[in-house]
Parts: C-alpha cells; structure tokens; sequence
C-alpha cells in the first residue's frame, strides 16, 4: 500500500505532463470569467423502496473527469489552513472527481474536487455551484473540511443523511479557492431510504432543508427562493407557461414538474432509463448560447441507484453509457485507490475491470 506522500506524487505524474506553474495561470484566467449556471440534481422515490438519484454537470469547458475507487482506511484532512479534521475512511466509495484538472491549478490532490459519488451503504453526495455562498465566521477552535472535500468528508463517513446532518455539527465547511476565486457550493445529500437534505451557506448561517420532499436542486439562487420564483410558472399556480431555457431557476421548474409524471414501474432498469429522460430535459446542448452568448453545455449525466449500489455515468461526446456495480468492488483496507477515465469512447456497460492502480499511467 502506497503512503499519502507517495500516492500524491504518482497522481502527479500522471495528471501533471505540463508545468505546472504555466497551465495554472491559463485556468486562473479563464475560471475568473465563468458565472455560476451549471449543474441540476433530481431524486425519485419510487415503489419498492427504489431510490434513484440524478445531477448534470454543465460548465463553459469539460473538467477532465475522472472517476475514482477510493477504499476504506485511508487518512484524509480537510483540506484547509487552519485546524483541518482528519479522518479514517469508514465507507469505500465510487466518485466522480476533477481532481485531474485541480491539481494544474495549484497545490490540489487527489483528495480535491470529488463533485459526485455513491458509498457502499447506498449514500449519496453532489455538491453544486452556488455562487455568492456565505459561509459561517471561522470558529479556529472547530475542525474544518474545505468545500472541495465536502463530498469526500460525506463519502467517506457516512452511511445516512440522519448520521451526515449530525457529523456537520461537528465541522466547519470553508471555501477552497482557485486563486482569488471562491469554489462555493450547496450540496445535496440522499440515502438508500429515499430521505434527502440540500445543505447550503446564506447570509453567513448553514440553511439545511431535510425530507424525502426535497427532491430538486439547481444552483443560484438559493433554495427558499427557488420555490418561491416556481410559484410564477402555471403548473404552480402562477401565470407564465413550463420554461424552456437553461437558467438556473428554469432548470428547477422542469424538474420538478416532469419528475411528477414518471411511471411508478418496479423495474430498476426502468427507473433508471426514465429518471435519465427528466434529466435530459435540463441538459444543454454543446454549442447551445446562453443569454449572454457564451455556451455552458452538459459535459455528464450521473445516475445513482442507491438501493442496488449501481452507479452510471453518461459522457455526452460518447454514444455509451458506462455503470459501475459496487457490489463487485473490493473496497477493503490496503486495496489502494483505482481510476478510470470515463472519456474514452470504446467503453461501455459495466466497467468494474477497466479501473487501474493510481500508479498506472494516463491513457
């Protein structure tokens, strides 16, 4: 088993062919120009104690992604300055990760920038741009987790919404930065139950909404005001007609309306297919402008079966979906961290055995 030190270094390797100090000055320029309209989140509970669980990622430019096994019993910190928490994995978890992409920026790891992911319990994270989050004053005193091992820190420690809402009481979140931008997100949290909790930072207060009822995110504006502007649209009693566009508020609106609709089938297979059809009704086209002119297109789908431990994952530029069982996953102590560049056009259906050893080299 690698250590921390060594781990690191071999991610290195692998995702830093270039200097290091040049590509980080390119991101820094264009990440400082992108506004927040990225990303919708939706569960469906469904019969059967089907829980299913589905988030886009949409952005001005494709992060990289990769996903990622990480296996029980590895050391990780929080991440910041002052008084990080440390923590032993307790849950070995699959995530969906831009880590890759993070660590051109600055001193990230391949503790950094998990956005997505499902843990062996049937819990699941996705953490979601929320620009302008105010977080709570620094307490020196309170462990810290930064918002790019927010997921990770929920991953990795817990196996229920009840047990993760409980383990934030605990911690500090504080924002990561790449350079003088602030990474500000809300996260949306669910278990294999079908309970659910969107967790956000307004006016300087941690805003939790928790409930099988809480089954739509997008991103700004925060969610109190989210349902508030749903109430202009006719199918919930206002006057303007089902939006069709891509901001954040519009994105909401669909979700929540179509998700009524879909067909109370058994059939997890099914499931799945039709909470894939509501999310496609939120993606953005590539090349698709926005009011501004520029273009923020859906670069993956995400699907999480959390009664079933299945987790799939939708690249756009390819024609295939990949799902990964993490029932047939070793996710003992000692077993190391495995990768998977999702990105490659000749994969498909199940892809357990395409993982490789953080040590084996980029394809």
């Amino acid at each position: 088993m690698l250590d921390r030190t060594e781990l690191h270094r071999q991610f290195a390797r692998i995702f830093l062919p270039q200097p290091l100090q040049l590509v980080a000055a390119l991101a820094l320029f264009t990440f400082s120009s992108l506004p927040a309209f990225a990303c919708s989140r939706l569960l469906w509970n469904g019969p059967d104690n089907q829980v299913i669980v589905g988030r886009t990622m949409d952005w001005a430019y494709p992060f990289e992604d990769n996903l990622y096994i990480m296996p029980r019993g590895d050391t990780v910190t929080g991440g910041t300055k002052t008084n990080p928490l440390s923590w032993t994995v307790k849950y070995g978890s699959v995530t969906s990760s831009f880590s890759g992409w993070l660590s051109k920026q600055g001193p990230f790891t391949i503790d950094d920038g998990a956005a997505d992911g499902i843990n062996e319990k049937g819990f699941a994270a996705h953490f979601l741009f929320l620009s302008g989050s105010q977080y709570e004053k620094r307490n020196p005193a309170k462990p810290a987790v930064s918002t790019l091992r927010w997921v990770r820190y929920l991953l990795d420690n817990f196996a229920t919404v009840e047990e993760a809402l409980a383990g934030m009481d605990q911690i500090q979140i504080v924002p990561s930065h790449i350079g003088s931008n602030p990474m500000d997100f809300h996260v949306a949290i669910e278990d294999k139950s079908g309970d659910s909790a969107i967790i956000e930072f307004v006016d300087g207060q941690r805003v939790i909404h928790h409930g099988r009822n809480f089954t739509v995110m997008t991103n700004d504006p925060p969610y109190d005001v989210q349902i508030q502007e749903l109430k202009q649209y006719k199918p919930f009693g206002g006057q303007k007609g089902l939006p069709g566009n891509i901001g954040s508020n519009e994105r909401f609106a669909r979700l929540e309306y179509f998700s009524r609709y879909l067909p109370q089938t058994k059939d997890p297979e099914k499931a799945v297919a039709q909470v894939f059809s509501v999310m496609r009704t939120v993606a953005s086209p590539v090349g698709a402008p926005y009011q501004d002119g520029a273009t923020y297109p859906t670069w993956w789908f995400s699907i999480s079966d959390l009664k079933n431990g299945v987790y799939y994952y939708d690249w756009v530029e390819n024609s295939n979906t990949i799902k990964v069982n993490l029932n047939f996953i070793d996710f003992s102590e000692g077993s190391g961290i495995r990768w998977l560049n999702p990105r490659l056009p000749d994969i498909s259906g199940l892809v357990n055995d395409h993982f490789k050893p953080i040590t084996a080299s980029a394809q």
